[in-house]
This record gives C-alpha cells, structure tokens and sequence, in this order.
C-alpha cells in the first residue's frame, strides 16, 4: 500500500475555485442532510508557546474521511518561521488505511474563499459590480477569487492595516482585474455591494453606517471568541448565515457578542446548508452577513477532490507505507 504525499504545488494544480465551490456546495448539502461527523475544533495548548489543533470529519455519502492538523505558534516570527503549520491526512474509509498525506496551508484558504463564493452566490444581489477585501493576506486572495467566480465584478477595492500589503496586493492583480488600494476603511466599504473581511481583528472593523443597506458580507477572519471584524450593529440589521450554529456559538465572536447582547436570537441564525436546502429562502434586497469559522469537512472533502484529481493526472509522490 502506498500514501500520496501533496505538495502545495500539486495541489494548485489540482483544482480550480469553480471547482472548489461546488465541492464545498455537496458538502453543505451532507452536513443539513446529517450525512456528516464532525466533532468541533479541538485545542491542544503547548506550554504557553502555542497550540496544536485538531480537526476530524467522516463524509458518509462520499465516504470521505481525513484529519487536519494545524499548529499555531506566534512567536515563530521572531526565528523567521510562518505561525501557521498544517497538513491534511486522507484516510480510506473502507479499511483504515492513510491514502493521501497534504500541505494544508493553501487549502485552507482555498476552501475559505470557496465558501464564501458559495455563500455571495446565494445572498449577493445579482448585479452586484463592486467589492471591497478587508485584509490583504493569503485569505483574502482565495475571497477575491472566489467572489469574481460568481458575480461580475467590475470595480474592487482593498484595505489593510499597513497601507504598503494593500499596495503590493493590488500590484499582484494588476494585470487581471481593477483594483484600488484605499487608505482608509470606510472609504473603501461604502460604495462596495459584496465586502469580504479576512483579518484577525479583536475589534470590529465595518459598521453599519458605513455600508451600502443591502450589501453582502463574508466575515472569514475571526475564529475565536475575543475576535471581531464586523460591528454588532451590521449584525443587528442582518439576515445571519453561518457554516453551522454550533460551531459559530462555540467560536464566532461577532455572533457570541451579538446574541449575549439581546439584540439578535439564536434561534435567528440560518445554516448555509439551509439555504442550499431552501435556495429562495435567501432575501437579495436587504443587508447579508455570512460569518464562517471554518470546518473540518471543508478540508475533509476538499482534499479529497484533490486526491481524486492527482490520481488522474499523475501528480504528487507515491510513497510505499508497507
């Protein structure tokens, strides 16, 4: 038996956003149709210095099983290391057996923005033209990407904190669509009909008053509950989808503050998977907010596709386990 071993070049090789979309699209559908496990996010904490997570799913109709392992260690700045490590293991659901060994840094943004591509094409006006990334980081590349799959998007605007990641993150796209760096944040929400935040603020960073009434919003970057990008007031005037309650109770900031607050009930909260069971449930005319804290069957499945792909284009290294 052998183990394919993925590097992040064959993986990019490997799946298109388009494609990307539509798998996290079977996989939401699973996980309304209770055709997933999936525990919660598990947190391993490492002598003060950071934490391993651990993030296991089954996709029963796929028969997809797999296992993401990331490392967070926030000093690794100071040895010029990445604070973020991860790789995704693919196991064959039939007899036990480790199939497929990935570099999980770019999947995990490649499913982030997959998924908020799905969600814009549900709740994002039709004719939406413009859009605005908060956040100038490899989330907010595959945000970008995945937005441009599913709406005509003539006109895009981009803050970060440091001025200069906005300059060198519009430069990168130059040549493939218009985009403006903008100093100042509320100039650059204010005329944007879909805005896509990928930061990991502790404190909101878009408010109501700022935004156009009937924008969409896909709030990726928080995954904690000390973490908000998005003011509670946006959230009070929304229709809230998010990947799944549970998760989003548990780890959602904006959506813990909100609820704790009493302006918006839980039971207010819709799943993506709901929408995609009931797509003309999803209202185009009013202010959207889908908040995602990220699942274990994004990697799960995505990864699997991945796999499938590889397969039948000889890619990655076969490695002999026994």
């Amino acid at each position: 038996m052998s183990i394919k071993l993925m590097s992040r070049a064959d993986i990019q090789q490997c799946i298109s956003m388009r494609q990307a979309i539509e798998v996290m699209k079977g996989a939401f559908l699973q996980l309304a149709n209770q055709e997933v496990i999936q525990p919660l996010r598990t947190a391993l904490p490492v002598s003060g210095k950071g934490a391993m997570l651990t993030m296991p799913a089954y996709l029963e109709r796929e028969r997809q099983l797999g296992i993401k392992l990331v490392s967070s260690f926030p000093d690794n700045r100071k040895y010029n290391l990445p604070n973020i490590h991860g790789l995704i293991v693919l196991i064959d659901a039939s007899n036990g057996v480790p199939i497929a060994l990935m570099e999980a840094g770019y999947l995990t943004a490649l499913r982030t923005g997959a998924v908020s591509g799905l969600a814009t094409d549900l709740l994002a006006k039709k004719d939406a033209k413009s859009l605005c990334i908060i956040g100038a980081g490899a989330q907010a590349r595959t945000q970008l990407e995945a937005v441009v799959a599913v709406r005509n998007i003539e006109k895009i605007t981009i803050w970060s904190r440091t001025y200069q990641h906005a300059l060198e993150f519009s430069a990168s796209y130059q040549h493939q669509f218009c985009i403006e760096p903008v100093a100042n944040i509320q100039s650059a929400v204010r005329d944007a009909d879909i805005i896509c935040t990928a930061t990991n603020s502790d404190s909101p960073l878009v408010y109501c008053a700022d935004i156009k009434p009937d924008a969409h919003i896909n709030a990726v970057g928080s995954h904690a509950k000390s973490m908000q990008e998005i003011g509670l007031d946006v959230l009070q005037n929304a229709m809230i989808v998010v990947d799944q309650k549970e998760a989003a109770l548990a780890e959602a900031g904006e959506v813990i503050a909100v609820i704790e607050s009493g302006y918006v009930k839980e039971k207010q909260l819709i799943e993506l998977g709901e929408l995609l069971q009931h797509p003309n449930s999803a209202c185009l005319k009013q202010l959207t907010l889908f908040k995602s804290v990220g699942l274990a069957i994004q990697d799960v499945s995505i990864a699997s596709c991945v796999y499938q792909n590889a397969i039948k284009n000889s890619l990655g290294f076969s490695y002999d386990l026994f």
